[in-house]
């Protein structure tokens, strides 16, 4: 059988002779020893006895129950269900106090609030500062001007590409999200955050061709009856992938794209697999033999958690570059590529090649993103909270393991009896009204001595203190305090203190918000743009933009910014502040996760609700706006006229001043003319103004003796301090 192309890229089957079979066959064993070397490079590293120790942990289960659990089992780990332990020994408590799912629940959650908010997104496509002129558009500036240069064309003609570059930037963000919300986003991102939060890595596909299948109606012209049509078409989609069925180069490092190939497996039924028939880019010959043949039995790779139905079969999914001459001979249309090495996709199922085709990325960029929940050096799997709350759940199981064995020895007596006491029913289990006999053999005089109790010590308080150690010891490995949880614990009583509190306690959030941006959102948006670049049939949406992916870090100072929008949100009414009090609630609205759709008024609600002015009080204002400006009016005339009368003054004064230096005389006829008028001269003395009929100030008399802490001793000994002493003579004191 040899594959050549056809329109879709892919193989389709004809008879020919051996030289393109052995073509093929080469070609497969090369994928095939690419596949098992990605598995067990995988296997080699050890990761996959930590996931399954991490799985097993989440679900409650270590060596000591394994055995007492009949559900939740993992299917690769799974022992003999419901029998019995196989040591026989002393009864030994083994109880799973299960910390670690409420630790990955609580992380997970808390992680999904802050990065997919509602009615929002963590990324945006701008358009960039100065937008790159295709050959045409210079052409088209080149025109414009002419052969001379001007510098308000010039202007013109990029203001208009800087205005159309931004309107195509909010069109390309609408394509993208559209195929975002398509695919259920937010679910698969969620989905993807559990699992790096339960076993440290979550994985995250595309975008990658679907068939989507869109219902419209659509009205028969023939008879005006409308139908319900159905058409298909290919998109772009998004989708959590299991990392137990992801796996990668071996020698990618910490970054998967820093990989040769990647391989994905997936699970089919018959069904499904028929369903592919319908393609035309897949072997439809191919197809039919693995139909045949049946699901192989021997699976290849560590299973993921679930088990797997016989009867499905196994795909895998083959991303990487391949040589040009391979390709072209497997019969890939590669006539107008001239890279030796060309990103191509191939599709196993039974070790065949069902599909073989170019890659729908350009750039021949894998379409896997891998989020650590914290790096690993040197892989690119993660550690998550299951992991690093390990050691901490080991020792509370120990502690509570010990705490529940000492209660039960502790709860009842030991019983030692002496010899030849035996009980006449034969039967050693206490009960009340037992009945016990003396052996004539019976070493035992007194009967009241023939038994002896003694009760094991209670460590219960010691062990209690290992319980909350332990407890405590999880929050400060997991960077989960309780308050984060959910429970209140210490936490402060004042609100500065909750505030620095939140704000330690979200620093690790903000470093994994971080790593989303970095790992997850930036690059699966950047190969959304590059596929409505190639693939849109919209030319409008396309142009020279730049992802900015802003938001999940800011998202996590969310809860923190509500206090201060409430604040704003009590000033707002006054415009003196400038502020919107619609977009303050908006953001609070938004801040909580809720839609502010579900809150806003419509318009005719908002013009039902604005009630009329009422008349009377419309011409009071009227009339209080005129009185106003009365008031005002009147003010100004009455300052106008005083400083016209000032005008005056001064004017009249310097012509008086100039008769006087020219006729000296006239200064006293010109002094008494004021006088007659009231007027004073201010510059007479004394300068400054005395008290009417003030005259000399009479002397003080200033007495011998000022000092305020030896005063003056009084004129008579019955005043002063010395009053009502009677040895004044003797103390030297005048009479």
């Amino acid at each position: 059988m040899q594959a050549t192309a056809n329109k879709a890229g892919g193989l389709q089957p004809h008879d020919a002779g051996e030289q393109p079979v052995n073509h093929q066959a080469e070609f497969l064993a090369s994928l095939l020893a690419k596949r098992h070397e990605a598995i067990q490079g995988r296997m080699g590293t050890g990761i996959e006895t930590e996931w399954t120790e991490d799985e097993e942990h989440y679900q409650g289960i270590d060596d000591a129950n394994r055995a007492f659990q009949t559900s939740n089992q993992l299917y690769r780990s799974k022992q003999s269900i419901g029998a019995a332990p196989k040591s026989v020994g002393p009864t030994r408590s083994v109880v799973f106090l299960n910390i670690t799912r409420p630790y990955v629940d609580a992380a997970s959650a808390r992680v999904a609030d802050m990065l997919l908010p509602t009615d929002d997104r963590s990324w945006e496509i701008t358009a960039t500062p100065i937008p790159k002129l295709s050959p045409a558009l210079i052409a088209q500036l080149r025109e414009a001007m002419g052969f001379a240069y001007d510098q308000k064309t010039m202007e013109d003609f990029v203001e208009r590409q800087v205005e159309a570059a931004q309107e195509a930037a909010k069109k390309m963000q609408r394509e993208i999200e559209d195929r975002l919300v398509e695919s259920n986003w937010h679910g698969e991102v969620r989905q993807l955050i559990e699992d790096a939060g339960r076993c440290g890595s979550g994985v995250l596909k595309g975008p990658f061709p679907v068939l989507r299948t869109v219902r419209m109606p659509a009205k028969d012209p023939a008879t005006g009856i409308i139908k319900q049509v159905k058409l298909e078409e290919i998109r772009a989609a998004s989708k959590r992938i299991d990392f137990w069925n992801f796996f990668p180069d071996p020698a990618c490092g910490e970054n998967i794209h820093n990989g040769s190939y990647t391989w994905e497996r997936d699970y089919l039924g018959r069904r499904k697999l028929m369903e592919l028939l319908k393609d035309e880019s897949y072997d439809r010959e191919a197809i039919a033999k693995a139909l045949k043949e049946g699901p192989n039995r021997t699976r290849e790779g560590t299973e993921a958690v679930y088990i797997p139905n016989n009867d499905e079969y196994e795909m895998w999914i083959f991303h990487g570059h391949c040589t040009r001459e391979k390709l072209q001979a497997m019969g890939v249309d590669v006539e107008d590529l001239e890279d030796e090495r060309l990103p191509a996709m191939a599709v196993l199922i039974n070790d065949r090649i069902i599909k073989l085709t170019l890659s729908p990325l350009e750039d021949g960029e894998f379409p896997y993103d891998v989020l650590a929940w914290q790096r690993r050096p040197g892989m690119p799997w993660g550690m998550g909270i299951s992991r690093q709350i390990r050691t901490v759940q080991r020792m509370l199981n120990g502690a509570v393991r010990a705490m529940m064995d000492n209660s039960g020895l502790s709860a009842s007596p030991q019983i030692v009896s002496g010899n030849g006491i035996v009980p006449v029913d034969g039967d050693w289990t206490l009960r009340p009204g037992k009945h016990w006999r003396a052996e004539s053999n019976s070493d035992v005089a007194d009967v009241t001595k023939a038994f002896a109790t003694f009760t094991v010590d209670s460590v219960q308080n010691e062990l209690m203190n290992i319980i909350n150690f332990s407890l405590k010891m999880a929050e400060d490995t997991t960077g989960m305090p309780a308050m984060l949880q959910g429970i209140r614990g210490d936490a402060p009583n004042t609100l500065g203190g909750m505030q620095m509190q939140n704000n330690n306690a979200t620093s690790v959030m903000r470093r994994l918000a971080k790593r989303f941006d970095d790992y997850m959102t930036r690059p699966h948006i950047q190969r959304y743009f590059d596929w409505m670049m190639a693939y849109a049939d919209d030319e409008s949406i396309k142009g020279d933009f730049q992802i900015d992916v802003r938001a999940s870090s800011a998202l996590v100072e969310r809860d923190a910014q509500q206090q201060f929008l409430t604040t704003l949100l009590t000033v707002s009414a006054n415009p003196a502040y400038g502020l919107d009090p619609e977009l303050l609630a908006e953001e609070l609205v938004k801040g909580q996760r809720l839609d502010v759709k579900n809150f806003k008024l419509s318009q005719e609600k908002r013009q039902q609700s604005q009630a009329p002015v009422d008349p009377t009080l419309q011409a009071k204002a009227l009339l209080l706006g005129a009185q106003a400006i009365k008031a005002k009016a009147d003010a100004e005339r009455a300052q106008a006229l005083t400083v016209g009368a000032r005008v005056e003054a001064q004017y009249s004064a310097v012509q008086t001043a100039q008769v006087i230096e020219q006729i000296p005389g006239t200064a006293t006829t010109a002094d008494a003319l004021l006088r007659s008028a009231g007027s004073k001269d201010m510059d007479a003395a004394p300068i400054v103004p005395q008290a009417s009929g003030a005259g000399e100030v009479s002397p003080v008399d200033v007495p011998t003796n000022t000092n305020p802490l030896t005063p003056a001793n009084p004129e008579s000994p019955a005043v002063g301090l010395q009053a009502g002493i009677e040895t004044q003579a003797d103390d030297g004191v005048r009479s």
